[in-house]
């Protein structure tokens, strides 16, 4: 039978600096072999490496191929080669330990290999062993099965096998940076070094008109946004990998059972009385199917011991359910990242260490999961105002000075929250994957409303399963330092606008339902411009808008028929805020609207109000 030419080898490929061989070589070329030492190329084909590694780093090469053409080609340059079909590892072991016959080796290399074996363990042991006998690295490649194109085409049931590349028609294994790295730890193979192959068009990008790779189509770039975040490596073509071998380990690794949630309490240290209050509330949780993850930021060590000493005072059943963690430098944001990094729960919820949630606040996030698993989950809160204070047992306690204040609604709105934040974080339980998976963060760039930043964002991947019942207060502090005293309001601002370019520059998932309420939002702003209110009105003129709908409020039918509860209200001490509405700020605007438009008396006269 006649031979196949090198230009008939399908598998024949030239070395080239940018490329899979260049990326294996400069890898290599970190480390300072000895003289003389030999580099074992296990599938090695045409030995595409072998004069760079000759010539430019003084080793000597040895190829192992199953196929006798390609070893024919190298034995004809004078190289060693040997054609040898992978099989067990004690067979492996064996031919290897002959073919060396007590040479050192210096470095291994398995390129484009591992998806076309039948023994993949059986290798992988044997690699591991050689690695760790001779103290030489292994650098490893696979085509990478999360190319966004691959997926992309999955998406729309197109799997096309092709002569080679991504999808070759030989492959019978498949590769993941997970998958690889996983394979590999099993033998004590530990990845040390990475130089990855990256191609934004791999050889999977076909056809054309298909609407999740055409790049203008908005299913694209959706679906690129939304894997931005995720480390798929979706313009990774090859995984290109160096590993060393240790002593794997023997005992197999167990999947524990999740907690339910998990619960991130930041705290700067310096509230030791509401840290206490915090850890009791959940002492009292009707529900303890969770964990809680102190995370001190910037603690001194005063800090650190009075936050300390508040958790070793909790009981041992609770006190086993706190981990404390420490993050130095950052904003706002960083105790947030690294507790969502650290959680192990189902879910994950922020409890910062001076707000009180009820006894059912754990139960009632559990009960909505029930059926909404996989959605945000959210629960009711409601202000209260507190002052701090001093009392015989403490220099610095705090006392509410209001009633519960109503100021945020039962069900998620959507829209509303691309305005603005509805949503204390304390009333909303993540799911893991949001964080974990999807690789979404809370922005270290913003030092305000982080919080709303990062809600939004995720709603609009997992949806929101809203319950009406109360289970928590958000404390409102009306001296001392807080969020809005720390940060001056030109800061607020741009963040403000920081946080809605960002939604304005991205593709938005909207829920069933709102598309309709969009038409009529549109509808009415229309019929708004054919009408004169004394001011003119235009889409981007929000404070206008905002000053034209607490304009209607002030002289709706359900105003006038409530005034003698106001009257009442004002009688016991509780008198409702209205704006100037000409000279009121945006802010004290969106106050008045959301506390009049939540408040009972206007939800109870609705059917008076003039249509």
């Amino acid at each position: 039978m006649k031979n196949k030419s090198i230009d008939e080898y399908p598998y024949k490929f030239e070395y080239a600096f940018d490329n899979v061989y260049g990326h294996v070589v400069s890898l290599l070329g970190q480390f300072d072999f000895p003289q003389k030492g030999v580099h074992l190329d296990i599938g090695c084909g045409w030995g595409a490496i072998s004069d760079e590694l000759i010539s430019n780093h003084n080793l000597h090469y040895i190829g192992v191929d199953a196929d006798q053409d390609a070893v024919n080609h190298l034995q004809s340059e004078g190289k060693e080669a040997y054609t040898y079909q992978l099989s067990s590892y004690n067979a492996n072991l064996e031919f290897f330990n002959r073919i060396l016959n007590g040479r050192n080796i210096s470095s291994i290399s398995i390129i484009d290999t591992f998806e076309h074996v039948l023994y993949l363990e059986e290798l992988l042991q044997t690699i591991s062993t050689l690695s760790k006998n001779h103290q030489a690295p292994v650098v490893i490649s696979v085509p990478n099965f999360a190319h966004d194109d691959v997926v992309f085409k999955l998406l729309c049931n197109k799997f096309d096998e092709t002569n080679t590349g991504l999808l070759d028609e030989t492959h019978i294994n498949i590769f993941t940076e997970e998958k690889l790295i996983e394979s590999c730890g099993k033998f004590g193979l530990h990845q040390i070094n990475k130089k990855d192959v990256v191609i934004e068009k791999s050889d999977q990008h076909f056809p054309k008109e298909l609407l999740t790779l055409a790049e203008k189509s908005s299913l694209r770039q959706l679906l690129i946004n939304l894997r931005s975040n995720m480390k798929a490596n979706g313009k990774v073509n090859q995984l290109v990998r160096m590993f060393i071998a240790t002593h794997p380990s023997q005992v197999p690794v167990i999947q524990q059972e999740r907690p339910f949630l998990s619960i991130v309490t930041r705290t700067v240290g310096d509230r030791p009385e509401e840290l206490k209050e915090v850890l009791l509330c959940l002492t009292g949780q009707e529900c303890t199917d969770f964990e809680v993850l102190v995370v001190g930021h910037n603690l001194t060590l005063e800090n650190q011991l009075l936050v300390e000493g508040v958790i070793n005072d909790t009981p041992e059943w609770i006190r086993s359910k706190i981990r404390l963690l420490r993050v130095n430098g950052g904003n706002r944001s960083a105790p947030l990242n690294t507790g969502f990094e650290h959680a192990t729960g189902q879910y994950i919820t922020i409890l910062d260490d001076d707000d009180i949630v009820f006894s059912n606040w754990v139960e009632e996030f559990k009960n909505l999961s029930d059926k909404n698993y996989g959605k945000i989950l959210k629960s009711v809160s409601v202000r209260q105002e507190y002052e701090q204070t001093k009392t015989e047992f403490s220099k610095r306690s705090s006392r509410a000075v209001s009633g519960f204040l109503n100021d945020y609604p039962a069900e998620f709105d959507f829209i509303t929250m691309l305005h603005h934040n509805q949503c204390p974080g304390l009333c909303l339980a993540f799911p893991r994957s949001i964080f974990h998976d999807f690789g979404l963060r809370f922005d270290e760039t913003i030092n305000t409303i982080e919080d709303w930043d990062f809600i939004v964002r995720s709603a609009f991947i997992c949806g929101v399963a809203s319950s009406n019942v109360v289970t928590n207060i958000y404390r409102w502090w009306l001296k001392g330092a807080n969020s809005q005293s720390l940060h001056n309001e030109q800061e607020w601002e741009d963040n403000y606008r920081y946080v809605q370019n960002k939604f304005n520059s991205q593709y938005l998932i909207m829920p069933p339902g709102n598309a309709k309420r969009i038409a009529a939002m549109v509808g009415a702003l229309s019929e708004s411009q054919n009408k004169s209110y004394g001011l003119p009105f235009t889409l981007d003129d929000q404070l206008a808008l905002k000053r034209q709908i607490a304009h209607h409020i002030l002289v709706s039918n359900s105003w006038n028929l409530t005034k003698p509860l106001r009257v009442v209200k004002r009688i016991l001490g509780k008198k409702t805020c209205v704006p100037e509405l000409f000279s009121a700020s945006e802010a004290e605007l969106d106050e008045f609207i959301t506390n009049a438009q939540n408040s009972k008396s206007w939800k109870l006269t609705r059917v008076f109000r003039s249509r």
